[in-house]
């Protein structure tokens, strides 16, 4: 049988066994169009021909007003429109406007020719995909048309596969995924999901090309995270791996930006709600990664991260500000301090007072923040917007700010601790600071202002029997105090 596929099939056999004969064959660019031609006619793509919007809208424009629908392109035009919704203005859709849409499935199920029934169908079914069903602001009508059309659907897949006839590739791979059709869509991949596999559901995205931001994807991933925060803490921690794993593509399945966002400010809330909220170092990571720094990107976590009274959930955004700071605070006392190994006692100063430190910046040489010294962060998100590029004979310094203070520790063994004003920075100072501009090298220097309010040492006064701790605590306790 001389079909195009078999042509193929047998022209990829022969060049991956180096036949010569290949190249004379395919030397003709009209052969090889003809057969590319043959293949594209006899084996429609799901997604079919892409249509302008215009010329979709043109045509739902003329058949509201006539009722009519003359020409087969007309037919078409308005099956793939049937589900678009003008949102911003008329909030029109003609799933909604019961006359004008049986009258559509009616035309579509009854033009003359199997084949041309079955282009109503796949362009109805296109619709199908892209109607905005979990859209806030969706109308009621609009919804129960919706309904009415995936009935119809199901009823007409029945019909058309009893019709004798070739069956392009992708209604034969619908049958496969024929749920889709009923009201209860998602429940097959449900279980998947749930443990972390969304190979089932990316392969009926490929099968059928569903869009990307179609609500069969939406449907099945807040499905599975709806029932991920319902279980209790133990189960829904258990759980967590493969939520993640899902959201950040890791899972076989694409997940849109925007629902991988809605999806994570619903595990952050439920995590940040357990009897026992201990560092979870992949959500963490996660929440860095698509949401950013908690109190640099304030306003973007107060938008998407909402407790289930819709107001900013200051619970989640704290907590992995907390984890942020305590990270940051770690990875320069234990990374690119001089005296790693035995400076716990700062570390451990300074870790005390993570949940009243407001800002913080490092400020490392390109050894360190380079990638190769031994203090690289194998996870410089964490450090984004934060990290701070200086010479490599100035040293390394950590800035704490600390309601109006901002205080100072150095790397280099002995180096006193340094306390001065906000307000005492001028305008450069404050600039480079907040933009964490990491590609200029300059001195720490040039970051502390002409007036300090003063030095401390880390000294321990044997005489007196007391620590250095108990004479930062005087100084620091009073600015936390005041700033609270």
């Amino acid at each position: 049988m001389n079909h195009p596929l078999n042509r193929l099939q047998s022209r990829l056999a022969q060049t991956l066994a180096g036949s010569p004969r290949l190249f004379e064959d395919w030397a003709d660019p009209e052969a090889m169009s003809k057969t590319l031609a043959g293949i594209r006619q006899k084996h429609d793509r799901p997604e079919g021909k892409t249509i302008s919007r215009h010329s979709i809208a043109m045509a739902l424009a003329a058949f509201r007003e006539t009722g009519q629908l003359p020409r087969f392109r007309d037919l078409k035009y308005v099956c793939l429109g049937a589900a678009s919704i003008d949102m911003e203005s008329s909030r029109r859709c003609l799933l909604a406007e019961e006359q004008l849409r049986d009258t559509l499935l009616h035309l579509a199920e009854t033009v003359p020719e199997p084949r041309r029934q079955m282009k109503c169908f796949q362009s109805l079914l296109r619709a199908y995909w892209s109607f905005p069903l979990n859209h806030p602001d969706l109308p009621h009508d609009a919804r129960a048309g919706f309904a009415v059309l995936r009935d119809w659907l199901a009823r007409r897949f029945i019909a058309l596969d009893r019709i004798k006839m070739r069956k392009p590739d992708w209604f034969v791979m619908l049958s496969l995924h024929a749920q889709l059709l009923t009201d209860a869509p998602c429940d097959n991949y449900a279980s998947a999901l749930l443990q972390g596999s969304g190979s089932a559901l990316q392969l009926a995205v490929d099968d059928l090309a569903i869009p990307v931001g179609s609500w069969v994807i939406e449907e099945a991933v807040l499905a599975v995270i709806r029932n991920a925060i319902a279980l209790a803490d133990d189960d829904f921690r258990e759980s967590l791996p493969h939520m993640l794993a899902m959201l950040t593509g890791r899972a076989e399945l694409f997940v849109p930006r925007i629902l991988a966002v809605r999806c994570l400010a619903r595990l952050l809330s439920r995590y940040a709600r357990c009897s026992m909220v201990s560092e979870h170092d992949e959500l963490f990571d996660t929440a860095l990664v698509i949401l950013g720094n908690p109190w640099i990107r304030r306003t973007t976590w107060e938008l998407h991260v909402r407790d289930e009274n819709g107001w900013p959930d200051e619970l989640a955004r704290v907590m992995v500000s907390a984890w942020l700071k305590r990270h940051l605070i770690i990875d320069f006392f234990g990374r690119y301090s001089t005296d790693a190994v035995g400076d716990t006692r700062r570390l451990d100063y300074w870790l005390r007072f993570d949940p009243f430190i407001d800002d913080l910046w490092l400020a490392v040489s390109p050894r360190f923040s380079g990638g190769r010294g031994q203090g690289y962060d194998e996870r410089p998100h964490r450090a984004k917007g934060r990290l701070l590029e200086v010479d490599s004979t100035a040293g390394e310094a950590i800035f704490m700010r600390l309601g109006d203070f901002v205080a100072v520790e150095f790397a280099a063994k002995g180096k006193p601790m340094t306390l001065f004003r906000w307000d005492s920075l001028v305008p450069e100072q404050t600039k480079t600071l907040s933009q964490g501009n990491r590609k200029k090298h300059f001195s720490i220097s040039r970051l502390l202002p002409t007036r300090i309010e003063t030095q401390l040492e880390h000294r321990d006064d044997a005489a007196k029997g007391s620590h250095w701790e108990q004479k930062f605590d005087e100084l620091i306790r009073p600015i936390i105090w005041r700033s609270a």
